[in-house]
């Protein structure tokens, strides 16, 4: 298995050196290695998520025995030591062959100092790995979820100021879990049970139906069948339940004029355009003109017509005469994307605090745009793929304090049911560890039928 373990640490150099994200260096990694075993695929994955998913951690456990500090190791050796490093303290490997796995990956890669200094650290680990030092949570709270669960103190203080203890630790719990593959189903093109069985056929791989959209389905232990996101017949698209639930959210009537004021790469454009049964208008924005390719993309492969694709900044003047208005507007809002962290554990170590203030700027700013361009009893929905309160409700409480014109709407009626999963105000609030799903948060708001643009 040393080809899985190979691959693993390329990919996780890449992520810290070169700032790629670990999906798609992984994709790009498997691909270039051509035909490989199953076993090697699934621990390559596993080393490549779980590594990154534990880094804070593993890195503490790493300083009680390294004479040097982590930061000063070159990117190499210190990625070395922290898949080392996971599968002694994190899987099902005896001491002996984690160790020696790693000392022979070293030997290839580095020169022999490292190789006596890799094997020196984890061997020390190895043997003293009961007395790693963890403040006790009636002590430091913040200190003790930032290092059992592996996440920034920052985001830890977050979370423990909003859910308390117990629903802290649960969330990051549910949010150190491997996401399953997630599929929206083409329902223009067959039903959930024919995807299934296609799944199967060509993967390998069992599907089910997910709990809450009614076109989705999972798929166990295949997210890293590449042969599963890109089928050539169209007849689904890679996506999270929860983002399938903004799309129902929304629930656009067929022959509506909807605008995806950022759209790319596309998955909740096409979705919209699927519950219209692709008649109407959608029209796709994007800043990045590059990305709304992949939006033309997944609609051409989709059998969509209605999508049609605008390079802007949503923050500034559209590109549509000064009179149009939608009756639907979408702000799939740029965020820290900290609800994702199933799926890009890398996230973890790269945002900040200030990252949460910048991107809260920038989404205030696309809603001030945005809502003059409403109808009058128009819908507008804002959606955050992350659980920070200034991110999510306080972004939509600031909003409404700005523009009375709008109020907040309940979930419409239809083939989900939102009861569980809204909160007291009716936004849509979905956690990993209740619904099994990414951390997500859209707030539905109608605007006056008086209202004058």
């Amino acid at each position: 298995m040393l080809e899985a373990r190979r691959i693993a640490h390329s990919v996780l150099v890449r992520v810290e050196q070169g700032g790629a994200f670990a999906n798609r260096a992984l994709d790009a990694a498997l691909q270039s290695a051509g035909r490989l075993d199953r076993r090697d695929v699934s621990l390559a994955t596993e080393l490549v998520y779980g590594t990154l998913r534990r880094q804070i951690s593993l890195d503490h456990a790493l300083s009680h025995f390294s004479r040097t500090r982590l930061d000063r190791l070159d990117p190499e050796t210190r990625s070395l030591l922290r898949m080392g490093a996971y599968q002694l303290l994190h899987m099902r490997i005896p001491e002996h062959a984690a160790v020696h796995a790693t000392v022979d990956l070293s030997r290839e890669i580095r020169n022999g100092r490292a190789l006596r200094y890799v094997n020196a650290v984890l061997r020390a680990l190895a043997r003293e790995r009961g007395n790693i030092l963890v403040p006790p949570a009636a002590v430091d709270p913040a200190g003790h979820l930032s290092l059992v669960e592996s996440v920034p103190r920052w985001l830890a203080q977050e979370l423990l100021d909003r859910h308390g203890l117990d629903g802290a630790r649960a969330i990051l719990a549910a949010l150190n879990r491997q996401a399953p593959l997630s599929l929206r189903v083409n329902l223009r093109r067959g039903s959930r049970a024919d995807a299934e069985r296609a799944v199967k056929s060509i993967s390998g791989f069992d599907a089910m139906p997910t709990r809450w959209s009614p076109a989705g389905i999972t798929v166990e232990g295949a997210h890293a069948s590449l042969q599963l996101l890109r089928p050539e017949e169209g007849r689904w698209q890679a996506q999270d339940e929860a983002a399938q639930l903004v799309g129902y959210f929304c629930a656009p009537a067929p022959g509506a004029r909807v605008l995806d004021a950022c759209a790319a790469p596309g998955g909740k454009t096409c979705h919209l355009a699927e519950i219209m049964d692709d008649r109407g208008t959608v029209d796709a924005v994007d800043v990045h003109a590059g990305k709304l390719r992949d939006v033309e993309e997944g609609a051409r492969r989709l059998g969509l017509s209605i999508v049609t694709t605008h390079a802007a900044d949503a923050t500034g003047p559209l590109p549509f005469g000064p009179g149009l208005g939608w009756e639907l507007v979408l702000v799939d809002a740029p965020c820290t994307g900290l609800g994702t962290l199933r799926r890009h554990p890398e996230l973890k170590t790269r945002r900040t605090p200030e990252d949460v203030t910048r991107l809260a700027a920038l989404q205030a700013r696309l809603l001030e745009a945005v809502a003059p361009r409403i109808r009058p009893g128009g819908v507008l929905v804002y959606a955050v793929c992350t659980f920070t309160r200034e991110e999510g409700p306080g972004q939509v409480e600031r909003f409404l304090a700005l523009h009375r014109d709008f109020r907040r709407a309940p979930p419409p009626p239809g083939s989900v049911d939102f009861a569980p999963l809204v909160s007291s105000e009716g936004d849509l609030v979905l956690d990993p560890h209740r619904h099994g799903t990414d951390a997500f948060f859209a707030a539905r708001l109608v605007r006056a039928s008086g209202a004058v643009s």
